[in-house]
């Protein structure tokens, strides 16, 4: 039984990581500030390479939001595991804006984080998952 859970958890996991790491192709996670279409040759490698550095970062950020997942569908919820779990994230997502801030990306808008859909974490003064 233990097996074929951790086997089950396995795929998931891998499929989490897989579909976020297909999911980067042009436009994706760039936010408001940079879907513009009048970017630079110069404006676009630097974010290129931007999406390149943080792409650890990404897949690192998939895997806690599948864990946080795991914890807080358990039958009695280990709260201080959620909230350790929880600032993780937010650890993860200020080293994501610490690398935007020093690869001199700006405006980044809604989306870094979740693929340019919904109201993102960076730049809307909010910590939501």
């Amino acid at each position: 039984m233990k097996r074929a859970i951790s086997i089950g958890f396995a795929l998931v996991f891998v499929a989490v990581l897989v579909s976020g790491a297909m999911a980067f192709g042009p436009g994706y996670g760039m936010g408001n500030g940079m879907m513009a279409g009048n970017l630079t040759p110069e404006q676009a490698q630097k974010f290129a390479q931007f999406q390149k550095d943080i792409l650890p970062l990404r897949q690192k950020m998939l895997q806690l939001k599948t864990e946080l997942m795991i914890l807080r569908t358990q039958a009695t919820p280990d709260w201080n595991a959620i909230a350790a779990k929880q600032k993780e994230m937010v650890d993860v997502r200020t080293e994501i804006q610490k690398k935007a801030s020093e690869a001199g990306i700006t405006n980044l808008g809604p989306g870094l984080c979740r693929g340019g859909k919904g109201m993102g974490m960076i730049g809307m003064g909010r910590m939501g998952m």
